[in-house]
């Protein structure tokens, strides 16, 4: 008796395992929101300023044929366009080194990004 139900149990297992690795998972994909809809800056963020900056230009700047591509904004400026972030960051490091400032990608629609209420207790 114990064989039989050993030999079941193998072999639902088994079929489990082959219904599972033949179909593929779906993709996930983050959740985004159009840059239309971006919120306000932080007030008590250091970027408050470079962000506003972001959300108003950010329109032009996708019509000017610059989505995926990197902005760096010092205060209401922008300082410049690049086609790689590393590329931003090392003039932001050169100009601004220690002062802070945006990177940013420009995008038509942006990921939301969820964290959790850990992250907020440590920030007080």
């Amino acid at each position: 008796m114990n064989e039989n139900r050993r030999a079941w149990v193998e072999q639902v297992h088994c079929d489990s395992i082959e219904q599972c690795s033949a179909a593929p998972l779906p993709s996930h994909e983050l959740p985004t929101i159009p840059y239309t809809e971006l919120p306000d800056g932080d007030a008590d963020s250091p970027i408050v300023r470079e962000w506003n900056v972001y959300r108003r230009e950010v329109g032009r700047l996708l019509a000017e044929g610059h989505e995926n591509r990197w902005v760096l904004i010092k205060g209401d400026e922008i300082v410049g366009i690049w086609d790689s972030e590393e590329a931003a960051r090392a003039v932001a490091m050169a100009q601004f080194l220690m002062q802070p400032c945006l990177i940013q990608q420009v995008r038509s629609r942006e990921p939301i990004i969820r964290m959790s209420s850990r992250f907020w207790q440590c920030r007080s």
